[in-house]
């Protein structure tokens, strides 16, 4: 349960830190998708966030990804914690980013569903091509990097009907 908690600040923490830096970051949901012209091209979605350090481990590293839209909504690609589908479950829902003690910037958010993230994220540094925040309960530092979101990512997941679905198993 912990390393389920401590994955979900995780992701909150990157989202808080991705959506600060810049509003022409690349990691907004409206951007247009890029090829690889290459043989054997596989197209891509939108760019996105790849969560690639979480707690100072790369276990988890690409089972969750981030957009940010400049009208402050988010939508998170998480392949963790539900074990009664099959490819990434997709949730969207708004973040803000407000100055917190010392003039340090504090992501938090919503689901759409009108479920706050489990934390709020100090937002340590947003560049460019990466996002470290660090969650507000825990301490644990979430690192996202800059990615083209694969086609497998944003696919619909599939029903498995043998499991039970546990709603609250949400990576922010």
């Amino acid at each position: 349960m912990k390393s389920k908690l401590t994955l979900f600040a995780l992701v909150i923490l990157s989202v808080l830190t991705a959506v600060s830096c810049s509003k022409n970051s690349g990691g907004g949901s409206d951007e247009g998708g890029n090829s690889d012209t290459g043989s054997g091209s596989t197209t891509t979605v939108p760019r996105g966030w790849e969560l690639t350090s979480w707690n100072g481990n790369t276990a988890i590293a690409g089972y969750v990804y981030l957009q940010f839209g400049d009208d402050g909504t988010f939508t998170l690609y998480q392949e963790i914690g539900d074990s009664s589908t099959s490819g990434y479950k997709k949730l969207t829902g708004t973040y803000v980013i407000e100055e917190g003690p010392d003039s340090k910037r504090i992501i938090s958010g919503r689901y759409s569903d009108d479920t706050p993230w489990s934390d709020s994220y100090v937002i340590e540094s947003w560049t460019e091509t990466e996002i470290r925040w660090r969650s507000q309960k825990e301490d644990i530092v979430s690192i996202y990097t800059l990615a083209d979101l694969p086609d497998y990512v944003t696919e619909p997941t599939v029903s498995m009907a043998s499991r039970s679905l546990d709603a609250s198993e949400r990576f922010l």
